[in-house]
């Protein structure tokens, strides 16, 4: 009936090993690229750890909101306090503009939320936000204002 014949040759044993190499070649690459993504993501989340809790503008601006500090009203406009505040919303926005593109995870924005929490519920950031979406309003604009960031707080509170 059927015969198999074992002619291997020397051909065919290199062939064997070097298939054999090139799948622990690749397997090894795989692992390395891993390894390397996930130190490049944990420097990324660092760096954005570190601008909330360590840039003073971003920490004064909050902790004018944490203590109660920050008072939306007309010498608001135009002033430092502005400037320090937008700068705050901008960055929480980005944060969880990242976190809807699931580029950080829930973990990792869950580093962020007692603060981003304080920061939306704060009654003068309110006033701003509502002050902030009539005047998008009124130049045309159909984006909310700082949008990934109020869509996150909402969420969150389930609101």
């Amino acid at each position: 009936m059927f015969q198999f014949q074992s002619n291997v040759s020397v051909t065919d044993l290199i062939n064997g090993v070097l298939l054999i190499v090139a799948i622990l070649g690749i397997f090894l690459t795989y692992r390395q690229i891993r390894i390397s993504y996930k130190t490049q993501k944990a420097t990324f989340f660092k760096e954005i750890y570190s601008t909330m809790f360590s840039d003073p503008d971003i920490r004064n601006a909050y902790y004018q909101l944490e203590y109660d500090q920050f008072i939306y009203n007309d010498n608001f406009h135009g002033s430092e306090n502005e400037k320090l505040i937008d700068r705050l919303l901008s960055f929480v926005d980005l944060v969880c503009e990242l976190y809807n593109q699931m580029v950080i995870t829930d973990r990792e924005i869950g580093f962020f939320k007692y603060e981003f929490i304080r920061i939306y519920k704060n009654q003068n950031v309110q006033n701003y936000l509502i002050f902030l979406k009539m005047f998008y309003e009124k130049v045309g604009c159909d984006k909310e204002p700082f949008f990934s960031f109020v869509k996150y707080c909402k969420k969150e509170l389930k609101e």
